[in-house]
């Protein structure tokens, strides 16, 4: 199975990465647990659902001018897949331009995420994923 969850993400951060912003609901259990309480960012917290998924999406893209994010990375840890991220832009009020690694754990049950929790280290991530390095 934990094969098989690697692909369904990659598939998922494809789309998105390619601009599409409706299909991850397809991917997304309606009741899943959006965590990204344990980063640094401005809107840090944790919301549920495919309504608080989309209102965090709304706040974190509408703060960009220009924004890309791309995968750079997915590990295998059973039931949950880490990834590594790379996101770039340029903020919208501010026009400073930004480039930062994220980390995420995307947790899957019946080949849909149920949790995403959101890190700002490589170590944390793979701490809170079961992974040794």
């Amino acid at each position: 199975m934990s094969q098989e969850n690697v692909e369904t993400v990659k598939e998922f951060t494809r789309i998105f990465e390619q601009g599409d912003r409706e299909t991850w609901r397809e991917y997304f259990d309606p009741e899943v647990v959006w965590d990204t309480s344990a980063s640094t960012w401005p809107s840090a917290g944790v919301v549920q659902g495919h309504t608080g998924v989309e209102q965090f999406f709304r706040d974190w893209l509408g703060t960009w001018r220009e924004f890309e994010v791309e995968t750079s990375e997915y590990l295998d840890a059973g039931d949950s897949v880490v990834v590594v991220f790379r996101q770039q832009g340029t903020g919208r009020g501010s026009g400073v331009h930004m480039e930062r690694d994220f980390f995420a754990i995307y947790e899957l049950k019946d080949s849909k995420v149920v949790r995403y929790r959101m890190y700002d280290s490589r170590e944390e991530a793979l701490e809170a994923a079961g992974i040794r390095e």
